[in-house]
């Protein structure tokens, strides 16, 4: 990739608005440019660093946390530049597992005629698949695919099983959103100085533990309400 980007070809590659790359700029999150007399030119290291910076808001991120932990970062002497900072924090954060399959191939996971255009249309409003410029389709998480077709397969129609999968985010981003303020409020600080390594380690354990806590929580919730509605429907009338 080119490493002379005006500040616009900058925006369009991280997929940001031009006057964001400038608010990054002026909280100090984004390093300036390279100015060549009255032109600023930016880099790889200021698109990975964006990027970054996006990865983190998707994952409920403040820009203030962002900002501190993005700091804490850099000092770390396991990390040569931001480029291997992303990388890192990918395989900190879990790395999805993308399929890619050609559109036969999906629908042949699903009954036959389960799925349709506007099902599929659906599913990529959701962020669950993607069209790939081959033609064939992306589906972002095998998980997704997995266990989305084993719930039609038992008999649940897809337009449900989308609404759930819709409703069901919108749970899992307030339950993210806690636990990631916990990590803000109470492990990293407003001047921490562990290396990256350590925060990296830190991070990551709250990741582990908060699947452990929320599978712990729905097992006992199904157990609970199952049980109750089942003894309703036993009860003789």
């Amino acid at each position: 990739m080119s490493e002379d980007l005006r500040l616009d070809d900058l925006a369009r590659a991280a997929g940001v608005a031009s006057t964001t790359v400038r608010l990054y700029q002026q909280k100090g999150l984004l390093h300036g440019p390279r100015v060549v007399g009255r032109t600023g030119y930016y880099d790889e290291s200021h698109l990975a660093r964006l990027r970054l910076i996006g990865r983190l808001q998707g994952e409920g991120f403040s820009l203030a946390g962002i900002s501190t932990l993005l700091s804490a970062w850099e000092r770390g002497k396991d990390l040569d530049d931001l480029v291997g900072a992303e990388r890192q924090l990918d395989a900190l954060l879990g790395e999805r597992s993308p399929l890619t399959l050609e559109p036969l191939e999906l629908l042949a996971r699903f009954p036959v005629g389960a799925i349709d255009a506007e099902a599929m249309q659906r599913a990529g409003q959701l962020g669950l698949v993607e069209a790939a410029p081959d033609g064939k389709i992306r589906v972002l998480d095998a998980r997704f695919l997995e266990t989305g077709a084993s719930l039609v397969h038992l008999g649940v129609p897809v337009d449900v099983v989308l609404d759930e999968w819709e409703h069901l985010t919108e749970l899992t981003d307030q339950i993210a959103a806690r636990f990631i303020t916990l990590f803000e409020d109470h492990l990293l600080g407003d001047d921490p100085t562990g290396e990256a390594r350590q925060l990296a380690d830190v991070l990551g354990q709250l990741r582990d533990t908060a699947h452990e806590v929320v599978l712990a929580a729905l097992d006992a919730s199904i157990a609970h309400i199952g049980a109750r509605q089942l003894g309703e429907r036993a009860r003789p009338d």
